[in-house]
């Protein structure tokens, strides 16, 4: 039986999309991708997921990432970690958010999700890689609430205490990331102390950029 992998996503995203590029780093492995809804019907109890806790890695994303470390207290203790563009405030000073902004931006998604993804999408406008328009594609066909979840996690929660078990993980950015610029991944280091860092020098926020 070959081990098995957990991928979830980053907000609004399908891993999926890439799973041919993704695959490809592991390729005698099961690879499970976790969808963007799955995961944020589970965002305060992120090992409801099926899978999760008997995964021996787990592969997380953007907002997927910030979610295991959100819920590091439930990890299993051998389990493998790649975080890939992780964050631990994604409203800090850094970044393009405040808090504001994306609680507006919650709200809003009730009536309308296209000026959320529009906002999204210029972050991602000078990434290498022509994914843009199959990543709206995918996110047009969510649920619109369960996008407004998200949005709203990301504005209201946190990181500011060292992650417990912070072993056997392994941080992964790009320097040209736009959407998570890496002055915001690097102030990890200081919650997760033993967890290693790994830049990719041209990468952006794109998956398969990163791991390839």
């Amino acid at each position: 039986m070959s081990e098995k992998w957990i991928w979830l996503p980053d907000w609004a995203s399908d891993l999926s999309l890439w799973e041919d590029d993704l695959t490809d780093v592991e390729p005698s492995f099961d690879h499970v991708f976790v969808p963007y809804e799955k995961m944020a019907k589970n965002l305060n109890d992120l090992y409801k997921i099926p899978g999760m806790l008997t995964a021996p890695t787990v592969v997380g994303w953007g907002m997927g990432a910030f979610l295991m470390l959100m819920n590091a207290a439930n990890r299993p203790k051998l389990q493998k970690w790649i975080l890939l563009s992780p964050f631990a405030d994604f409203c800090d000073e850094d970044g393009a958010w405040t808090e504001q902004n994306l609680v507006f931006m919650a709200r809003q998604m009730h009536s309308t999700v296209d000026p959320a993804l529009n906002s999204f999408e210029e972050q991602l406008s000078e990434e290498f890689g022509e994914w843009q328009e199959d990543w709206r594609k995918a996110a047009q066909k969510m649920d619109a609430s369960l996008l407004a979840d998200g949005i709203n996690y990301l504005a209201t929660h946190k990181i500011t205490e060292p992650v417990a078990g912070g072993e056997n993980i392994q941080v992964v950015y790009g320097r040209m990331d736009q959407a998570v610029p890496p002055v915001q991944t690097l102030k990890l280091k200081a919650l997760l102390p033993n967890a290693s860092f790994k830049e990719r020098p041209k990468a952006g926020h794109w998956p398969p950029m990163l791991l390839l």
